[in-house]
């Protein structure tokens, strides 16, 4: 018994060993930079204060008043970068999901070439993000974007249209992210698609269904725990949106098309209001902790259901 007790020792110590590593890298990729961050955000750090700023003046929560104050520059573009930020989610998501759900449903049934199709769909999605949204800002570019110039030789337009500027960039870069975001929504539901037992929908056509009845009544509830899943995953990673605003719009987009993320970027690293940045940092950090508690929540309670 000691001797088997002193190799259990032994194998819960290698298993600690084990781990170390990776607990060591979260301490300092995650968690250490985090509390930097916290405290930062409690502290003038700016331009003159930077060089010292362990001794920079204490301000408490004074950041965060600034940075969402709707009387202050910055405040009332942060204020308009959330508003910008939930727009550009809710569309973004809303047509990737659609726009997914039709590609899932028509590569669900038989035909020639179905695998190869399936194949093709992925492309947009693997493409490098400095790849695609780069393609997106030549083709939204006013004098020589192909958009613009299809619009003149058809006659739909006068003068080119500016996209990339003003309240159309948003808009432009909220294209671009459908494009490139719905080959995933249509993967994940194409899988729980095939997940679905054919016999519920030959048991509805015994019953007189037609194919509408059957997609209300059969497929959109079997999808119901995957396309939860979907959203809150696409919440999560809209919220924290930023290659696509940095690629299209570049550093300052504009109060038009201001997101968190670029905001965050100006103010910490342009403006060097380290400060007002990491608040800002904290709060986006919040807002994605709440979704993710939501996420986890929801994942919870559906593993339970499919157990039951």
């Amino acid at each position: 018994m000691k001797c088997m007790s002193g190799w259990s020792r032994r194998r819960q110590a290698t298993a600690y060993w084990m781990i170390l590593p990776a607990v060591a890298a979260m301490l300092l990729v995650h968690y250490i930079p985090m509390l930097w961050g916290f405290y930062i955000s409690m502290h003038d750090v700016n331009l003159f204060t930077m060089v010292d700023w362990m001794n920079a003046p204490f301000v408490g929560f004074r950041n965060f008043v600034d940075g969402f104050n709707p009387a202050t520059t910055t405040g009332a573009r942060a204020l308009k970068a959330l508003q910008n930020i939930t727009v550009y989610s809710v569309v973004t998501i809303s047509a990737g999901y659609v726009i997914g759900l039709a590609v899932a449903l028509l590569l669900n049934q038989e035909f020639v070439g179905r695998t190869f199709m399936r194949g093709l769909i992925l492309l947009p999605y693997i493409t490098p993000d400095c790849v695609a949204f780069n393609v997106w800002k030549f083709i939204f570019q006013s004098r020589i974007g192909i958009l613009n110039r299809y619009l003149v030789q058809w006659n739909l337009v006068t003068e080119p249209p500016i996209w990339l500027v003003g309240p159309p960039a948003l808009w432009a870069v909220t294209i671009a992210s459908v494009w490139k975001g719905w080959p995933f929504a249509a993967l994940i539901l194409l899988a729980a698609l095939q997940k679905i037992p054919p016999e519920l929908y030959e048991a509805a056509r015994v019953d007189g269904a037609n194919a509408w009845q059957q997609f209300v009544m059969i497929t959109m509830p079997q999808l119901r725990t995957v396309s939860v899943m979907l959203i809150l995953m696409s919440i999560l990673w809209n919220f924290n949106a930023f290659n696509q605003f940095f690629i299209m719009l570049g550093r300052d987009p504009g109060t038009a098309a201001e997101v968190p993320s670029t905001l965050i970027l100006r103010e910490a690293f342009t403006n060097l209001k380290y400060g007002i940045g990491s608040a800002l940092s904290i709060v986006l950090m919040l807002i994605l902790l709440a979704i993710t508690t939501v996420y986890l929540y929801v994942l919870r309670g559906t593993a339970g259901a499919e157990e039951v």
